[in-house]
């Protein structure tokens, strides 16, 4: 199970960098920038999400292309997930370890 760090700090499933989630989905592939975490809720000001961060996130992955990708699971040690300033849907995050085969 990879060590998740997510940046994207307006998701719901945000807890000080970690994921409350006990799994996320990755999509997209060919690219990193074509990769989201499909997970993503953007935050309401307020989380109706119980339980706490943890650094071991299960990742369910559909970027078939990814290095890291063995039979639609993450297999990385360490997955970052990041966005370009604050996200408004799943589409403007990424999976910054994406690695071409």
């Amino acid at each position: 199970m990879p060590n998740l760090s997510c940046s994207v700090y307006n998701c719901t499933h945000n807890d000080s960098k970690l994921c409350n989630r006990h799994t996320i989905d990755v999509s997209g592939g060919a690219t990193k920038e074509n990769t989201c975490c499909s997970s993503f809720i953007e935050s309401s000001g307020t989380s109706n999400c119980s339980g706490s961060g943890s650094p071991e996130t299960n990742i369910a992955c559909k970027a078939h292309d990814c290095s890291y990708n063995e039979d639609c699971s993450c297999h990385a040690d360490h997955v970052d997930v990041c966005s370009c300033g604050s996200a408004c849907n799943c589409y403007e995050t990424e999976c910054h370890t994406y690695s071409k085969r």
